[in-house]
């Protein structure tokens, strides 16, 4: 599955619902989530793609491809490039570090709030993990 696909994200909210660790660590988050991997036409990527995540309470209630109107209206909204997004993927980068050293980007939310949710960040992307995905070729 080609990762941010619909098909993809849906499956990630399955395994998100599946993780009993996620389910623990994330119990007093109530926040959608945006996540964009960020256009990069040197790898065929012409525009940002964009994944919303409605979690609450450790639950996913909905995963999706982002709207426009899912753009304006969630709290938390974090982007990266290509390669940061493999570096996560292949296990070489954790998320709420990559934020704080500036290799992702929080465009929308509060630091301080998301830092406490480092170890939920953790089992959230462990999840996505357990699928396989698919990046753009020529992505090293």
């Amino acid at each position: 599955m080609k990762v941010f696909s619909e098909e993809w994200v849906q499956e990630w909210g399955k395994k998100i619902n599946e993780s009993e660790q996620y389910f623990q660590a994330a119990q007093t988050w109530e926040w959608p989530l945006i996540l964009i991997f960020e256009k990069d036409p040197s790898i065929g990527i012409d525009e940002d793609w964009s994944v919303y995540l409605d979690l609450w309470h450790g639950e996913c209630r909905e995963a999706r491809v982002a709207t426009k109107e899912d753009m304006e209206n969630a709290p938390y909204v974090i982007s990266a490039d290509s390669y940061t997004w493999k570096q996560i993927f292949d296990r070489k980068l954790e998320p709420v570090s990559t934020i704080m050293r500036g290799r992702m980007k929080l465009i929308k939310g509060n630091m301080s709030t998301l830092s406490a949710y480092v170890l939920a960040a953790k089992y959230l992307v462990e999840s996505a993990l357990e699928m396989d995905a698919e990046f753009p070729e020529g992505l090293k």
